[in-house]
């Protein structure tokens, strides 16, 4: 039993394990300091990641240098290209580029090195140069005349404000934002829509070959009015001989003998000379040009206004140009409205190239819609002043016949075209005090405002090759081009010098003024309006339901139209063909569209989310430009919004500002 207390003494040892517990505690404590010893060599290595992290904040300061390149801006996706939401739309959310809104531009846009107007007086002199033409002087008022005064004012307004200027607009906002000529622009629309553009300039170039040997008749007449004497030597009834024997050596096409006048030869080549200067250097010889072009005729028209308003006989004149009113003709005749549309489209010089030329020598920023109205309102004024200065001069004239020659007195306010100018107008000029004076101011004038017409329009050519892969493939530069051009228009146009020139000069202009100009306006409408942005439109409903739409659009047009002209060749009442063929274009308008809704994509539809209906029936490409436009002169403008939309038709809040600017 004594050997169980020595069990007991074993037990003390069990104490050092507690002070063992306590001491790895101290140690671990005292081993924490030399631990951040060690931690100062591993700081070294933190700084090495902070230098990557300078590095990528570096890229961000790069992005914002592509914006100086504007096609760097846009995306590539075309369905990103859609402006933010109506309701939310606002001017600064939109990419800035030059302080100016960067709407939908193909990203193959060359802008740098282009060259650009001085000012915009010099752009809006360079497009009333072109603008301004003959055609108000010989044409304009003879159309009055015809359809009984004052009402031919009714169709001609109306197709001024509702078809010139329009197409003005479309012309010079496809250029001033594709900043190119007229292929570039419309190729920048559409690849297909190239030709559109090609055929505006080719006819611009036709327009330009017979005008310049207008421009030599105008030039000989000019130069005979200092003949040394007192006289005109046109004087004493000598008009028809001076110009049809003296200047044309005119006859008939059927008793054409294929003969030169020399005269009229060496003044067409004098002419494209004189052209050729004023464009060799485009934008630079044509600024300068044009600060005389258009200003002097303009007050010269102003001063033989004044002139005429004092000649015996002025009143009666003035009577038959403005004063009568025979408004029946406006539903008895059909001719009156096509014959204001055609004269509207070719003094505004529309679709041949010309404003579509010289808006791509605007900056963005331009106010379009300050320059619409600028260069509608000053063709309207020189047209009604044109029609002034002749009517008050023929009125005079009028008054000079004798009982004897009545017949003749009643057809000098029914001449027109040469017949007007080179013969009544020049003689009825023969009969006023320093007849030599005002026939040098007269023939002057019309001499610089055809001129600018002419070189308006090779400037427009010129634009396009300079423009396309020709000139920088062969390194062809402005003077080269210029010189080819004049060189080819001058060979071109020697049929005119011949001694029936003036007969197919007559036909060609009689049937460029009636067809091919509409054609050429009605193809530009259907490219903005139809084909720009249509494969958006596919990509939202279906290639089927637009397809469908389209087509029900232009056939609504096209049978109405036909179906209308047979019944009134028929003996039907104009209303009553007018009442069927609205009714009938009704019906395949509807039935398109109901076609087309049920043909539309579902998927798609329910993917874009978006109206379906205004995808269908909107038109995007002229609603994407009508956003360029406003935006420019409004600061504040968004789509959809009443006052703001007003403001921006009116170009209120731009006015002041484009006008400080000039």
């Amino acid at each position: 039993m004594t050997p169980k207390p020595p069990t007991p003494p074993p037990k003390p040892p069990t104490p050092p394990p507690p002070p063992k517990v306590p001491t790895p505690k101290p140690e671990t404590t005292t081993l924490v300091p030399p631990t951040p010893t060690p931690v100062p060599p591993t700081p070294p290595p933190p700084p090495k990641t902070p230098t990557p992290a300078p590095r990528t904040p570096t890229p961000p300061p790069k992005i914002p240098t592509p914006p100086v390149s504007y096609a760097a801006m846009m995306p590539t996706e075309p369905e990103t290209l859609v402006s933010p939401s109506r309701s939310k739309f606002t001017l600064e959310s939109l990419p800035i580029v030059e302080n100016v809104p960067s709407w939908e531009v193909p990203v193959s846009m060359k802008v740098k090195g282009r060259d650009r107007w001085s000012g915009k007086v010099t752009f809006w002199l360079a497009s009333l140069s072109a603008s301004a033409s003959l055609a108000n002087i010989w044409k304009f008022p003879y159309l009055v005349n015809k359809y009984g005064g004052f009402p031919f004012l009714v169709p001609y307004a109306l197709a001024l404000f509702l078809i010139g200027m329009p197409l003005l607009t479309l012309e010079l906002t496809i250029g001033q934002m594709f900043q190119g000529g007229a292929v570039e622009a419309f190729g920048n629309l559409d690849p297909r829509l190239r030709g559109v553009g090609l055929a505006t300039v080719i006819g611009g170039f036709i327009i330009a070959l017979y005008n310049v040997v207008v421009l030599g008749w105008t030039g000989l007449y000019f130069i005979n009015s200092f003949d040394g004497s007192n006289a005109l030597p046109w004087e004493n009834g000598k008009t028809d001989d001076f110009f049809d024997n003296y200047i044309l050596k005119n006859s008939t096409i059927a008793d054409s003998t294929m003969v030169v006048s020399g005269r009229v030869l060496l003044a067409a080549f004098v002419s494209w000379l004189i052209i050729f200067i004023c464009v060799f250097r485009s934008l630079r010889s044509i600024g300068a040009v044009v600060k005389v072009c258009f200003p002097l005729p303009f007050f010269v028209l102003i001063g033989l206004t004044v002139r005429g308003v004092f000649l015996d006989g002025a009143v009666d004149g003035f009577k038959e140009y403005l004063i009568q009113w025979n408004a029946t003709v406006l539903h008895e005749s059909t001719d009156i409205w096509s014959d204001a549309t055609s004269q509207v489209l070719y003094t505004l010089s529309v679709c041949v190239g010309v404003m579509t030329s010289y808006a791509s020598f605007n900056p963005r920023s331009q106010n379009i819609a300050l320059d619409k109205n600028v260069i509608g309102l000053f063709d309207l004024i020189v047209s009604l002043l044109g029609g002034a200065v002749v009517y008050l001069v023929l009125g005079h004239k009028s008054n000079s016949c004798t009982m004897d020659s009545l017949t003749s007195c009643e057809e000098v306010f029914q001449s027109y075209g040469t017949q007007l100018i080179f013969k009544v107008y020049a003689d009825a000029l023969s009969t006023i005090a320093v007849s030599t004076l005002w026939s040098a101011l007269f023939y002057g004038s019309i001499f610089l405002l055809t001129l600018g017409t002419v070189f308006s329009l090779i400037e427009g050519f010129c634009t396009v090759i300079r423009d396309s892969w020709v000139a920088s493939s062969l390194e062809l530069g402005r003077s080269t081009i210029a010189c080819y051009v004049c060189m080819a228009g001058f060979l071109l146009g020697i049929p005119f010098t011949f001694d029936c020139g003036s007969s197919w000069l007559e036909i060609l202009d009689h049937y460029i003024r009636t067809w091919v100009l509409f054609y050429l306006g009605l193809l530009q409408c259907v490219a903005v309006g139809w084909i720009y942005k249509m494969d958006r439109q596919m990509r939202r409903v279906g290639k089927a339901s637009v397809y469908t739409y389209n087509i029900g659009c232009f056939l609504a047009v096209l049978v109405p139209s036909i179906v209308a002209l047979v019944l009134t060749s028929n003996g039907h009442t104009t209303f009553k063909s007018c009442i069927i063929a609205f009714g009938l274009a009704a019906a395949i308008l509807i039935g398109s569209l109901v076609s087309a809704y049920i043909l539309m994509d579902k998927d798609r539809v329910r993917k874009t989310k978006r109206n379906s209906f205004w995808t269908l029936i909107g038109w995007h490409g002229a609603d994407n430009l009508r956003k360029m436009i406003n935006s420019t002169p409004t600061n504040r403008w968004a789509p959809n919004s009443f006052n703001s939309e007003f403001d921006a038709f009116l170009s209120l809040s731009g006015y002041l500002s484009s006008l400080d600017s000039v």
